[in-house]
């Protein structure tokens, strides 16, 4: 080996990513890692995984739910030391056609097959991390986006 440590593709610095802007302050939040695709080929077998940092109430665009082949875990977690297990926001959360309203640190299981998304950060007191994972190797979105929203989307 020329230098470079066996296992040093494992640790995971940087990833591609659609929500990245230039100024993550000021869009509110941003990605800071995701592994899909096997990380486009760089290491095979890894599975779907999302981290992002959200700092102010965002909402990321369209209604558009979605399904899976695989369960899915879904966690919000808010970084306030003071109050460890709220959020220290409030989160917007749809399964299928019911809407709930996040006020705690959680985990939500999504069965296989079950529609979900999206999600509307209409509160952030301080930041709350947003993970996504799942045990598969390619992440798709299947449905369209629904136009005209449901009611009572966006709105608390």
């Amino acid at each position: 080996m020329s230098g470079e440590k066996k296992w040093a593709k494992y640790i995971i610095e940087k990833t591609p990513s659609d929500f990245r802007p230039a100024d993550p302050k000021e869009a509110g939040g941003t990605n800071v890692i995701m592994i899909n695709n096997e990380l486009d080929g760089a290491i095979p077998g890894a599975t779907y995984l999302e981290i992002a940092l959200i700092s102010k109430p965002l909402r990321l665009g369209e209604f558009r739910q979605h399904a899976h082949s695989f369960d899915e875990y879904v966690t919000f977690l808010g970084t306030n030391m003071d109050k460890p297990f709220d959020l220290d926001g409030v989160v917007e959360w749809w399964m299928e056609d019911e809407k709930y309203i996040l006020t705690k640190s959680c985990t939500i299981f999504i069965p296989k097959g079950i529609y979900h998304y999206p999600f509307v950060f209409h509160e952030v007191n301080s930041p709350i991390v947003f993970m996504a994972s799942a045990p598969a190797t390619h992440y798709v979105e299947p449905r369209d986006p629904v136009d005209p929203p449901p009611a009572g989307y966006g709105v608390l």
